[in-house]
């Protein structure tokens, strides 16, 4: 978990978030490997394009959500939460130096209540007739004037993950001919002088296994990924694929993280692309991000390569 850890630590440093912009680093395109033809080989398993559609009835959302709503926890009750502190301004940022105990108080029902159906039309596309059917046959409204706003989230949350359900059993991706995304592009792009914050760069050790002589890194698991692609053996040819590398989701584009080629001894070239997450469980990922994985695994499935979740390279069998 060391990785995890340092990354949670690192998002409470103030001075991580100010940056010195002339701290910057201009990373050096690497023409020579963009040639080779294992290079190649990969990108053109993994560039195909895909199309998806998605097959459910309203009769089936409508069934489903009703179900789900029915399913959540009991609305609490409006509280007013009254706690005192000392603020103290340090080098390092805000600091609470002293805090009384948190008295709590419950208030009166509110006198006036949002448009619910307004503010989930909004939240989650369906039309009114849908949504009123929705909520009355949950038999859940009593609930909403004892916190409204609160009741609203929690029936859109309960709405979207049935309609992502249902997306995700009802999705099909389809490869498109003579569609896929542009090698070309890549040597384009860097010839626009790709500059970088220093903070977030991976300095290659083995210079013919990627593109450029540094990676940019989101995370400290993406930079061990990196440095373990990158000092592994077998592995003969790794990329941070693009920001343009986008897969079509119905919840937005999903651009993966890593493509990379492997090869041992007297066996054929394996091609693999992997997203780096902290986690492996679904549960523990927000619903967008597990949902455009699971889309994901539908569009490399359709087009034939090696593609999943990882949280270090040790979990990739080649």
């Amino acid at each position: 978990f060391a990785d995890q850890i340092v990354d949670k630590m690192k998002s409470f440093l103030f001075k991580n978030r100010v940056v010195d912009v002339k701290k910057r680093k201009e990373v050096q395109f690497k023409k020579q490997v963009f040639l080779r033809a294992d290079f190649k080989e990969l990108w053109d398993k993994i560039s195909p394009k895909t199309r998806y559609r998605v097959l459910f009835t309203t009769q089936e959302l409508i069934a489903m959500a009703i179900k789900k709503i029915k399913l959540m926890k009991k609305t609490p009750p409006i509280k007013i939460s009254v706690e005192t502190a000392d603020i103290g301004i340090q080098s390092s940022g805000v600091q609470v130096t002293a805090t009384s105990k948190k008295i709590q108080y419950e208030t009166i029902l509110p006198k006036y209540a949002p448009n619910i159906v307004k503010h989930l039309q909004e939240r989650v596309g369906l039309t009114r007739d849908t949504l009123v059917k929705i909520l009355v046959q949950s038999e859940r409204l009593d609930e909403f004037m004892v916190n409204p706003y609160i009741f609203i989230d929690n029936v859109a949350d309960s709405i979207l993950r049935v309609i992502r359900g249902l997306n995700l059993r009802g999705i099909e991706y389809k490869k498109v001919d003579h569609d896929f995304w542009e090698m070309r592009r890549i040597e384009r792009d860097a010839g626009k002088n790709i500059s970088r914050y220093i903070k977030n760069l991976y300095k290659i050790q083995n210079q013919d296994k990627a593109l450029y002589d540094y990676i940019e890194f989101d995370s400290e698991i993406e930079k061990r990924f990196a440095r373990d692609l990158d000092h592994n053996l077998f592995v003969k040819l790794f990329v941070k694929l693009p920001s343009w590398f986008k897969i079509d989701t119905p919840v937005g584009p999903y651009n993966p993280d890593w493509a990379f080629v492997t090869e041992r001894e007297g066996e054929e070239r394996l091609y693999f692309v992997r997203e780096t997450k902290s986690t492996l469980d679904p549960e523990k990922m927000r619903l967008d991000e597990g949902f455009k994985i699971d889309c994901g695994r539908k569009h490399f499935k359709e087009i034939g390569v090696n593609y999943n979740v990882a949280t270090s390279l040790d979990e990739v069998e080649f």
